[in-house]
């Protein structure tokens, strides 16, 4: 059972770290400047970009793979401590925090891999058309203020009523569109469609993701003292939009693919290939940059990530001769031969694997 409970706290983890990754995806490919908390205050908080943020947007991404629905009685559903004490549901909690972080909180979002029944969807579809809930429905809105007060009995009424109204118009909820299951690959393909507008060749791709992917779960894993000052916060917990207009500077000065196809010609030609030989494994690897944007392939961004890293240490282990030209074909055959064993998909085939050998070694 503990083995198990570690697994799901590593899954939830992992959940939380991509679905953030994504929610920055989907700012840049929407052109909003973000600034983004990991892990503060709630699972991530964000502010506007700026010197001087005046409020904050706090999410809970929660995963569940026994409901379907949640209802407002899950979402207020409390949870036993090993002293005998009660922890705050889940809405309960956000309610806490438009309390105490009354100059913080702007909104509170609670996201999940599950859909909502139709009265949480009934409460959404007012304030989202920003009408009053009091206004537009008092059943449901004395209904939801009942289950708040029973967690906060003893706070002055005037104080409770003023935290609550806030609380119920700016409270939100969304379902994921990530999968449990799903979701690395879901990042992903996500991250390579954008980074195929700057011609990204793979293995640089990879590597940006692992390191951005990194630094979300770094910065999840901070721990901080409060209070602490706003520059202190950011360089600890938070992850700004700045972080890609970097990448596409760095972006903007990598090869585009014309000038590593005429690269790779060149090698070929200069070395003694045919034209009918080079144009063969050019064609190749126009195939598979075609191919790689098909994002919902994940398979074949696996496999041939495994053949890139076969590359590499084909290069580490053979680098003193890898000069001559005869011994490097003979060494990238046997490995396309032994790879093709091992790794079957209708889109690789020996003449693809070759350009994406030279495009992986010709590329800095």
């Amino acid at each position: 059972m503990r083995e198990k409970a570690g697994s799901d706290s590593y899954n939830r983890f992992e959940y939380q770290a991509h679905w953030i990754l994504y929610h920055m995806l989907d700012n840049v490919q929407n052109k909003k400047p973000f600034l983004i908390y990991c892990e503060f205050h709630d699972d991530m908080a964000e502010s506007e970009h700026s010197p001087s943020p005046t409020g904050m947007n706090f999410y809970q991404v929660k995963t569940t793979n026994t409901k379907e629905q949640w209802t407002l009685g899950s979402l207020f559903q409390k949870s036993k401590r090993t002293d005998g004490s009660y922890k705050n549901s889940f809405l309960g909690f956000i309610f806490y925090n438009f309390e105490k972080f009354s100059n913080e909180c702007s909104s509170c979002h609670f996201i999940s891999n599950a859909d909502f029944d139709d009265e949480v969807l009934e409460w959404q579809s007012v304030v989202k058309d920003r009408k009053e809930l009091k206004h537009e429905n008092l059943t449901l809105y004395t209904k939801i203020k009942n289950y708040v007060k029973l967690e906060y009995p003893v706070m002055p009424q005037h104080d409770f009523d003023t935290v609550f109204d806030r609380f119920i118009q700016n409270t939100f909820f969304n379902k994921s569109p990530l999968s449990l299951e799903g979701h690395v690959d879901q990042v992903k393909g996500v991250f390579f469609e954008i980074a195929s507008r700057y011609n990204l060749d793979i293995k640089s791709g990879y590597l940006l993701l692992t390191n951005i992917i990194d630094s979300v779960r770094k910065k999840t894993r901070t721990i901080i003292r409060t209070p602490i000052s706003y520059e202190d916060l950011k360089k600890k917990k938070g992850i700004s939009s700045d972080i890609f207009d970097e990448l596409e500077e760095k972006f903007s000065s990598i090869p585009k693919h014309n000038e590593l196809y005429s690269s790779i010609e060149g090698h070929l030609k200069g070395n003694g290939l045919s034209n009918i030989q080079s144009n063969a494994i050019l064609r190749g690897l126009k195939k598979h940059h075609k191919k790689f944007l098909d994002i919902a392939d994940t398979l074949y961004q696996d496999i041939i990530s495994g053949f890139i890293q076969e590359v590499d240490e084909l290069v580490d282990s053979n680098f003193d001769v890898l000069d001559d030209f005869t011994v490097k074909n003979e060494l990238l055959e046997n490995l396309i031969e032994a790879f093709l064993k091992q790794h079957t998909h209708q889109e690789i085939n020996s003449i693809v694997l070759r350009g994406v050998f030279y495009e992986t070694i010709l590329s800095e």
